[in-house]
């Protein structure tokens, strides 16, 4: 009984310490974008390298969406994604911007999206997720700079 235990054990510990972190290389920008009345709504991919043996169930996401610094919405997982193990894995997710703070980012920046210029698009967050009943967090920062004409 007491091997067994140690033996449980052990491997817990091993399968706890095995799991490597996973990396998201770019974001992909945004995708089928609209803008209307309720805000702007779209499609972001991560891309994403996963080392492990496993994949990892995407679960959840933390992940806030912001254009020249003023955050304008969330970013949430539209349905149950895994992540398959191996370099340049995509993982799609939704955006939604509230209409009030996209008012905001469009009296600021209105010229730049007039003129087509480019302006700067972040998210930044967690995503959460889980391999083998071990939790496993994925960090998202990025930043870049994207057109966005009206």
């Amino acid at each position: 009984m007491r091997i067994a235990l140690a033996c449980l054990s052990l491997v817990a510990l091993v399968g706890c310490t095995a799991l490597q972190p996973v990396e998201v290389v770019r974001v992909d920008g945004l995708s089928g974008l609209t803008i209307g009345r309720g805000g702007i709504g779209g499609e972001l991919a991560l891309v994403v390298n996963n080392p492990n043996p496993v994949a990892i169930a995407a679960e959840s996401v933390d992940v806030e969406f912001a254009i020249s610094g003023t955050p304008v919405g969330q970013v949430q997982l539209p349905y149950a994604q895994s992540i398959p193990k191996g370099p340049n894995q995509v993982l799609r997710l939704s955006v939604q911007a509230e209409a009030t703070a996209l008012l905001s980012v469009l009296e600021g920046n209105l010229l730049q999206f007039i003129k087509g210029e480019e302006v700067e698009v972040s998210v930044k967050g967690e995503v959460k997720g889980s391999a083998l009943g071990i939790a496993v967090g994925i960090p998202v920062d990025s930043k870049q700079n994207m057109k966005i004409q009206l």
